[in-house]
């Protein structure tokens, strides 16, 4: 494959990715009609889970038979997908989809800060600027359209649980990056595999008394098979392919597929605050993630 057909896969990989995320928030919206955050974040991981090892055995490949796969799986498994799956939905009680989206538009720039820290990549002042950029932009978002005291607290609860997902999320995207190469399919089923043998006794512990409705039921399936299983399986195959930095830019979109489905399909709205914080956010990744020279690059590769 060259690398024109390399870079076109990648591309296609990364909008897949950004749909499947995207539409996360709907989903979850969708099934707490019928389901407490507490069920609704620990269902999506068991549905995410039960697909997972269907695909694998299906497909003949097996769960990883190393030690040090099954250590980097538990720990991406119990931090970096049952944790934040969890904190999600409660954000979403008292938060728009299109606003939670864009809280996690900023996972490129947590990943931007751990690569520091973990992988002891080089990052340059400009960088850096970009970094504080968006979390200007995070801040600004943060203190967003709050009209009353029992309103700033809940939302600053949500937001916070927003952010602690986020960092977590961008924490997996590192750990996935460090793993020792193994199928993607067998990382992520080992993956979820644990974070499903965490939450069991939580959505055990939270079964709705009365029968979901049928729409609660479907927002839970979408968000385990589509959102949890397609997305962190093709996530787990473009860091693989790539890297985390570049895997993150579907932070771009996935906010705006989320906002788009938020306002059709929710009535939601999205106001100037909220609007004015993501392209603090995005201008912050851009910059941050040198994205002028790659576009730089692109227009002299077009040129010739």
């Amino acid at each position: 494959m060259d690398q024109y057909q390399q870079t076109m896969t990648n591309s296609f990989i990364l909008l897949a990715i950004a749909l499947c995320f995207g539409s996360t928030f709907l989903f979850i919206y969708l099934s707490l009609a019928g389901f407490n955050p507490l069920a609704a974040g620990s269902g999506r991981i068991l549905v995410a889970s039960i697909c997972s090892i269907i695909f694998l055995y299906a497909s003949g490949r097996r769960l990883p038979n190393t030690l040090e796969l099954w250590i980097y799986s538990t720990i991406y498994g119990g931090f970096c997908l049952a944790l934040p799956f969890i904190l999600i939905p409660f954000a979403l009680k008292t938060l728009p989809t299109g606003e939670v989206a864009i809280y996690l538009a900023s996972i490129p720039l947590f990943i931007l800060l751990f690569a520091k820290l973990i992988l002891k990549e080089k990052v340059s002042f400009k960088r850096w600027i970009g970094f504080f950029i968006g979390v200007s932009g995070l801040i600004l978002l943060i203190g967003s359209g709050h009209q009353s005291t029992i309103r700033i607290t809940s939302d600053l609860l949500s937001s916070s649980f927003c952010i602690i997902a986020s960092i977590l999320l961008a924490i997996g995207g590192i750990l996935i990056q460090k793993m020792p190469r193994c199928s993607p399919f067998s990382l992520t089923c080992a993956s979820l595999t644990v974070a499903s043998i965490i939450v069991l006794p939580i959505f055990l512990l939270n079964i709705p008394e009365n029968k979901p409705g049928s729409i609660s039921l479907i927002g839970l399936l979408a968000v385990g098979i589509v959102s949890t299983f397609l997305g962190n399986t093709l996530r787990f195959i473009l860091i693989k392919r790539t890297s985390a930095v570049f895997t993150s830019i579907n932070g771009f979109v996935a906010p705006i597929i989320a906002s788009i489905l938020g306002i059709v399909l929710l009535s939601e709205q999205i106001n100037f605050y909220i609007f004015l914080s993501y392209l603090i956010i995005v201008s912050g990744i851009f910059i941050a993630q040198d994205m002028d020279k790659y576009i730089f690059k692109w227009i002299l590769r077009n040129k010739n």
